[in-house]
């Protein structure tokens, strides 16, 4: 009886922000239709005239867009509204970078892992394919992709992963890895929730014999980007990933965003952090 309660409860959550973001796309000038013949009171919405196009290309072309660099090592969130899209690249080729995503309604509700491995019905995900939440709620779909493989089996690199765990050149020693950087710059953007586990965008895993798991050098090209499309209000957070070795190669590189102009956007490192710590001045 409390298993179904809770079923009951999940549903009508759903029926409320489903409800909710009909009422707010019909004030920006969509058209909202209740479907009364499906259950749980599904709503569908057509396309506002007002929304972000869904094809990067044709934003790209325009000049509604911003570019914006994160340092390796590095990680930065920012907002990005229901309909608008925004692209994470490689200059370089290879990094790998980690992507978080929440809702901007109830930051407690984010991106998940295993509810976007399950839903799509794979562990790659590309073009066509959704990230959900917690919720089982769409936050982000992937619109554009030039690599196609990614990761969504692993979590982000951490301290201790990057202090404990060696590779080819050795131990890193860093002082914190993307799950650190992610959180900090979560923190000055306002978020105060815990990390939950990445897409790992460009780096290219698998599972071997049916129970190992394999990571391999990431095939993405030099300038390779791929495209989101929010699916609600969201802050986003994506870190240039801290490890070396394998997944990204034996040297770190920047990754750059192209967000919708005029977005606010948080930057944060622990080498920045651990610098000021030290009395120096915060410059990396």
């Amino acid at each position: 009886m409390a298993l179904d309660q809770l079923r009951d409860a999940f549903d009508r959550r759903r029926v409320r922000r489903r409800i909710a973001a009909g009422a707010a796309l019909a004030d920006r000038g969509g058209e909202v239709v209740v479907d009364e013949a499906v259950s749980h009171g599904r709503i569908t919405a057509s396309e506002s005239p007002r929304r972000v196009s869904r094809e990067y290309k044709r934003v790209a072309g325009g000049t509604s867009v911003m570019d914006y660099r994160i340092p390796e090592r590095s990680a930065a969130a920012f907002p990005i509204n229901e309909g608008e899209a925004f692209a994470v690249m490689t200059p370089e080729g290879r990094q790998v970078a980690d992507l978080v995503a929440f809702s901007r309604s109830d930051p407690a509700e984010r991106f998940s892992q295993s509810y976007t491995r399950d839903l799509n019905g794979k562990v790659r995900i590309s073009t066509g394919d959704n990230l959900y939440t917690t919720a089982g709620e769409p936050i982000l779909a992937i619109t554009a992709d030039d690599c196609g493989v990614h990761d969504v089996l692993f979590g982000p690199c951490t301290e201790w992963m990057l202090t404990d765990r060696s590779h080819e050149g050795g131990v890193q020693n860093e002082p914190g890895g993307c799950y650190e950087n992610l959180a900090l710059a979560l923190d000055a953007i306002g978020v105060d929730e815990r990390v939950p586990d990445t897409m790992n965008v460009f780096q290219r895993s698998t599972i071997t014999d049916q129970i190992f798991f394999d990571v391999r050098e990431s095939t993405a090209e030099p300038g390779d980007s791929v495209t989101f499309e929010a699916r609600e209000d969201a802050i986003v957070a994506v870190a240039a990933c801290s490890a070396k070795g394998v997944a990204s190669g034996s040297s770190l590189s920047p990754i750059d965003l192209r967000l919708p102009a005029g977005t606010t956007v948080e930057e944060a490192t622990v080498q920045n952090a651990t610098v000021q710590d030290d009395g120096g001045s915060g410059a990396a």
